[in-house]
């Protein structure tokens, strides 16, 4: 029998934690020898030290405010272009969309009063068997935001306060990307990557004037989450570690109500994990941070991220047996872009993304631990190969923040080779320091190209002076039928219902749509947009066992004729025909694009508009170095040309038909006081419900009726 007393016995935890404690300090001594030099540690905190990192800071904040203020009194300074009247317009599709809903926060407080607006009837039959959703989280911060300081709720204060609040959040997000690298102790290289990545192209156009959406600040809550993670990782103190974690969990919350994503979340919730278990070296703080961390950010009632069964990775959208394109496809900013555009999207030269890129290494080496925590933002951009390259903004201050790192490193070894009098100097090699990170940071800052770089309104004015003259004009209850970049736009301008928008363009809705534009029996254009109006979504649904179940319903006069439907067409739709008629020209029962006759580009129809020259004959002009024998059908000899079309202001005056084997079609479009316009399109195109009514207003009365006509830019039918 043992004589050891019970109190003398030891604790096999305290051996198991002595254990860990040993392996610990051998790794750290093992890492301190192979990767501790002065040049890449953390300059020594002093009272000089916070007051530079504070002005430097605030210099960033400024610089990104600055840029933005200035974008709009370039605005300001072309109304002509950038304002309908003396409102400001936008430079993002979605930004109607927090307008519609901080106007709706102002005059009824209930979400499903603007819902019920949109994918008509669909979200207004499905609103009337839910409550009314009122609560001010029921809406968008930032739609909260623009009520709040929005005089009224006119479109023309919703659009000035929208405008007028970005460069104020340009400033707010400069210096969450600080808090960001000056938790672990960076905060000069934290000024550079707030600056660098405030301005980088990438990041820059996503929050650029008239871009009324969330962008601007999802940089500034991410890194600032991080930042305060950080600070509570690295906590020693027990209640210090508490406090800053659960600062991160309402930051964190914030984040939600500004834009609601959990994959940042369990991000964040892993860094948290890993740094108070290495900053402790135990098991309990880590488990009782990040469970605090989940309550209070409320990550713990959300789902873990994006599903398999997301749009993001889907080729098509299947509805009971039908299959339907993934609009997604047809996204300029949901396209993989190669590696090198990544890195000069961000620091607009390819040489300087690298650079950042090998400081970042050197940050991984010298300072694994925290290197653990960074990476999700650090890696972030290939995130680019999944959902597109809409992700690459959030890696920006990590490229900067290895550029500044790097310049550091090596300003600070230069100064070691210094004379050693100015070696001496109190605060000689910090002042070295903040002259370096000032450098760079105004180096980003006069940039022409960044400098320069102000966006047009996503939408010309012309075409939302024609939206906006719907207004009162247009029976109570009617629907607005147009394409999905419109949808949001349209409810701001008129108030009237919509068939699909920017939320709602993956439905099948969107595809009936193209097919009804690009379709060449305006028969079948005016069944298509009156049964979208009178069943919607759900008449889709409700008839989906069958492809032929479908096709009756979506054709077939079975609609409700209570439902006063207009078609709006304009100019730009033009532009996007390419889009639009890969999601039109689809076989919905095969699943797969169906090709125009004779077409090199597939399913895929645009305008081509010729630069023309007089040829040897008045009828066979030199157009982008081709002859165009529009006398015989020809284009340099070969046969091409099936007709050629004049309009006068938009209306049909001659068609020529010429050759039975072409597949081009010629427009000539005399505009009175603005010259001519030689268009040319695949003769598919031509046969279009959307050329036939937008360029040559060429009518069957007894199904459309022309109620506003701007053309070039707007023409609005009434459907019969």
């Amino acid at each position: 029998m043992s004589n050891e007393s019970p109190m003398t016995k030891p604790d096999q935890k305290s051996v198991l934690q002595d254990r860990i404690n040993a392996k610990m300090d051998a790794l750290a001594l093992w890492h301190r020898k192979i990767a501790l030099f002065s040049v890449i540690d953390r300059l020594p905190s002093s009272r000089l030290f916070i007051l530079i990192a504070l002005l430097l800071g605030l210099a960033a904040g400024f610089a990104n405010y600055q840029i933005r203020q200035a974008q709009y009194d370039v605005w300001q300074s072309k109304k002509e272009i950038t304002f309908l009247g003396d409102t400001p317009l936008f430079s993002t599709t979605d930004a109607s969309y927090f307008l519609n809903l901080a106007r709706q926060y102002h005059e009824t407080g209930d979400v499903l009063d603007f819902n019920k607006k949109r994918l008509y009837p669909y979200y207004a039959q499905q609103a009337e068997k839910e409550p009314a959703q009122d609560s001010v989280f029921d809406f968008p911060l930032f739609s909260v935001l623009i009520a709040s300081f929005s005089e009224n709720s006119t479109t023309e204060s919703l659009l000035k306060t929208g405008n007028g609040l970005i460069p104020i959040l340009g400033f707010v997000m400069a210096l969450g990307i600080l808090l960001a690298f000056g938790a672990s102790g960076f905060w000069l290289e934290g000024a550079v990557a707030a600056i660098g990545a405030g301005l980088a192209p990438t990041f820059l156009m996503r929050s650029s004037i008239g871009r009324i959406d969330t962008d601007i600040l999802n940089l500034g809550f991410f890194y600032a989450v991080l930042g305060l993670t950080i600070f509570a990782g690295r906590a020693k103190d027990w209640r210090v570690a508490i406090g800053w974690v659960i600062a991160a969990g309402l930051m964190l919350n914030l984040f939600f109500w500004w834009y609601d994503t959990s994959e940042f979340g369990w991000a964040f919730t892993v860094g948290i994990v890993w740094l108070s278990a290495v900053t402790s070296r135990s098991w309990q703080r880590p488990l009782v941070l990040s469970a605090l961390f989940l309550l209070v950010s409320g990550l713990a009632f959300k789902s873990i991220g994006q599903s398999s069964d997301s749009s993001y990775f889907k080729d098509v959208i299947n509805t009971g047996v039908l299959v339907f394109p993934n609009t997604f496809s047809t996204i300029t900013e949901l396209r993989v872009v190669p590696f090198e555009q990544i890195l000069t999207s961000i620091t607009d030269s390819y040489g300087l993304g690298l650079i950042g890129v090998l400081g970042l290494a050197l940050f991984a080496v010298r300072h694994p631990v925290l290197a653990v925590v960074y990476g999700p933002a650090s890696i972030f951009a290939l995130a680019n190969f999944l959902f597109g390259n809409r992700a690459i903004f959030y890696s920006a201050p990590m490229i900067w923040f290895g550029a500044a790192f790097l310049a550091v490193m090596m300003a600070r070894f230069a100064w070691g080779y210094a004379p050693k009098a100015l070696v001496r100097l109190r605060h000689g090699e910090l002042s070295v320091i903040a002259v370096v990170t000032a450098m760079m940071m105004g180096g980003i800052y006069t940039v022409d190209r960044v400098q320069n770089y102000v966006p047009n309104p996503s939408f010309p004015k012309e075409v939302m002076r024609g939206f906006a003259a719907a207004k009162g004009n247009l029976p109570t209850g009617s629907v607005v039928a147009t394409w999905w970049d419109y949808g949001y736009a349209s409810t701001l301008f008129n108030g009237y219902n919509t068939l699909h928008d920017g939320g709602a363009q993956t439905f099948p809705v969107t595809h009936y749509v193209a097919r009804a534009l690009v379709a060449q029996s305006q028969q079948e254009s005016h069944a298509i947009f009156k049964n979208l109006a009178s069943t919607g979504l759900q008449g889709i649904i409700d008839n989906s066992a069958t492809h032929e179940g479908v096709e009756a319903h979506i054709t077939g006069a079975n609609y409700d004729s209570k439902s006063p439907v207009f078609l709006v067409l304009t100019e730009q739709m033009g532009e996007w025909m390419g889009s639009i008629s890969n999601l039109g020209m689809w076989d919905t029962k095969a699943g797969e694009a169906i090709n125009a006759q004779y077409s090199p580009y597939g399913p895929t129809l645009f305008y081509n508009e010729l630069l023309c020259q007089a040829g040897e004959r008045g009828d066979a002009p030199v157009c982008d170095g081709n002859v165009f024998d529009l006398g015989v059908g020809t284009i340099n000899g070969q046969v091409a040309i099936r007709q050629v079309t004049q309009a006068e202001d938009g209306k049909i005056s001659v068609r020529t038909p010429l050759q039975e084997k072409g597949y081009n079609a010629i427009h000539i479009a005399n505009l009175s006081g603005k010259g001519t316009r030689l268009l040319m399109a695949h003769n598919r195109l031509a046969q279009s419900t959307f050329h036939r009514l937008f360029h040559l207003a060429e009518v069957e009365d007894e199904l459309f009726q022309l109620v506003y006509d701007d053309y070039p830019y707007v023409r609005i039918y009434a459907l019969k």
